[in-house]
C-alpha cells in the first residue's frame, strides 16, 4: 500500500517505539529523573561491616573477608592476616568517600570497624540515602560496654554521648545534668579538656585507655586530678556523680535504657578492677594478662 505522498508505511514489527518514562522517574516539564538524584546508580554487590574488639573473628566475619574484593578499614584493620592478598584496601578515612568507592564497586565490600559499628559509628554513614548501601552487621562488644565491664558496673541507665573538639561542651552539659555518662573521646576532646571544662563540678572519672590492647589501662581519678595526666588515644570516659532521679517505682530490675537511677550516696560503688585503682589515689590498672589484644569501639 501506497500513502499520499509516495511513502509506504513500516512494517508494526519495525515502526520505532517511543519510550515512555516510568511515573516513578517522571517528572512534568523536565527530562526524566531518578527519585532521588543523590543516591549512586550502581552498588557493591554485598557489603559487609565487621567490628573488631581485638578478639578472634567469628565464623561470619572470617567468611565474609575470604570472599571480599574491597576491604575498607584502619591501618591496624587492614593488617589483619585474615583480609585476601588480592583485594582493593581502602585506608578508612573520610567514611563518605570510602562510601562512594564501596558503592561504584563491582564485588564484594567489606568495611572492617572497631567495636560496635551500629553505635556511634560507620552503620549511619554507609546507610545514608545519598549513597544507598544496604549493609549486613557483623559487631563486636562495644567499647561503651567493655569500659562499663572493667569498672564493674551496669550501664542500661547510662547516657551515651560522643565528643569531639566543636561538640565538647555539649558533652559537657550531659555530664552536669545526668550521673552516670560514657564519653566516646577524640583527639583534642579527651578526658583532661573534659574535666577542665566541669569547671569545679566534682565527678569521678573512670578512664579505659586502649581497651582490648595489651597497652589497655584502667584509671579512677576525682575530675580535679585528670588534668594533670596525659592520656592515650583511644579512650572511652564513664563520669559519675551529680544529683540523680527518682529512684525507680516498683521491683530493683530495669525496663528501659537511658533511665536516670539513684546512685548510693558517697563514693560511687565500682568493680574489683576499678577499685584496684582508686585504692591507689587514681593509679591505673593494666589488662589482665591473656586477653587477646586488640582495640574495641
Amino acid at each position: 500500500m501506497t500513502l499520499p505522498g509516495g511513502t509506504t508505511p513500516l512494517p508494526r514489527a519495525a515502526r520505532p517505539v517511543r519510550q515512555v518514562p516510568s511515573r516513578a522517574t517522571r517528572t512534568r516539564g523536565t527530562a526524566p529523573t531518578c527519585d532521588n538524584p543523590r543516591r549512586l546508580t550502581t552498588m557493591a554487590d554485598r557489603v559487609t561491616v565487621i567490628g573488631w574488639d581485638g578478639s578472634p573473628l567469628t565464623r561470619a566475619a572470617r567468611s565474609a573477608l575470604s570472599a571480599a574484593t574491597l576491604v575498607a578499614g584502619a591501618a591496624h584493620h587492614l593488617a589483619l592476616p585474615e583480609v585476601p592478598p588480592g583485594a582493593e584496601r581502602i585506608r578508612l578515612g573520610s567514611v563518605g568517600l570510602a562510601a562512594r568507592r564501596i558503592a561504584g564497586h563491582r564485588g564484594s565490600a567489606v568495611v572492617l570497624a572497631d567495636g560496635d559499628p551500629g553505635l556511634f559509628g560507620v552503620v549511619r554513614t554507609l546507610r545514608a540515602p545519598e549513597y544507598g548501601l544496604e549493609v549486613e552487621v557483623v559487631p563486636a562488644v562495644s567499647s561503651v560496654a567493655a569500659a562499663f565491664a572493667r569498672a564493674g558496673m551496669p550501664w542500661d541507665d547510662a547516657q551515651i554521648v560522643v565528643a569531639h573538639r566543636r561538640t565538647l561542651r555539649r558533652a559537657v552539659n550531659v555530664c552536669r545534668a545526668h550521673p552516670k555518662v560514657a564519653v566516646l573521646t577524640s583527639p583534642g576532646a579527651g578526658p583532661a579538656e573534659l574535666a577542665l571544662l566541669l569547671d569545679g563540678i566534682h565527678r569521678t572519672f573512670v578512664i579505659c585507655e586502649e581497651l582490648g590492647t595489651d597497652r589497655e589501662q584502667v584509671t579512677v581519678l576525682t575530675s580535679d586530678k585528670v588534668a594533670d595526666h596525659m592520656w592515650r588515644d583511644p579512650n572511652v570516659v564513664i563520669v559519675i556523680g551529680g544529683t540523680a532521679g527518682p529512684a525507680p517505682l516498683t521491683g530493683t530490675g530495669g525496663w528501659i535504657a537511658g533511665r536516670k537511677t539513684r546512685l548510693p550516696a558517697g563514693r560511687p560503688r565500682l568493680g574489683p578492677a576499678a577499685r584496684r585503682g582508686a585504692a591507689l589515689g587514681g593509679g591505673r590498672v593494666r589488662r589482665p594478662a591473656g586477653r587477646p589484644a586488640g582495640p574495641a569501639r
